[in-house]
């Protein structure tokens, strides 16, 4: 399936999509069993790089699983608390 990038919005990339499903988990025990169901969730895999931005396969995959983090933003925002005295490092 094509998908826009989601840190332009503007490119399309190709992806693999796998929707999320119920599987189900048994738990036996002497008086019988019992059957639970857990979601599992969609998983995307991406098959090419994005062509407007330039960004990778993995950091496109990172942000649709939503576990990606914007090292800019970041050294931003450590500079920030610097900034107001917070300690951005625990010593013990």
């Amino acid at each position: 399936m094509i998908l826009e990038c989601p840190f332009c919005h503007k490119g399309k990339i190709r992806v693999f999509h796998k929707e999320g499903y119920l599987q189900p988990k048994v738990s036996r025990i002497s008086a019988g069993a019992k059957t639970t169901y857990h979601r599992v969730p969609d998983t995307y895999q991406v098959l090419e790089d994005c062509p407007n931005c330039g960004k990778s396969k993995k950091d496109i995959e990172l942000k649709f699983e939503g576990k990606y983090v914007d090292k800019e933003k970041l050294k931003k925002r450590m500079e920030q608390l610097k900034k107001q005295g917070i300690p951005t490092k625990i010593e013990f």
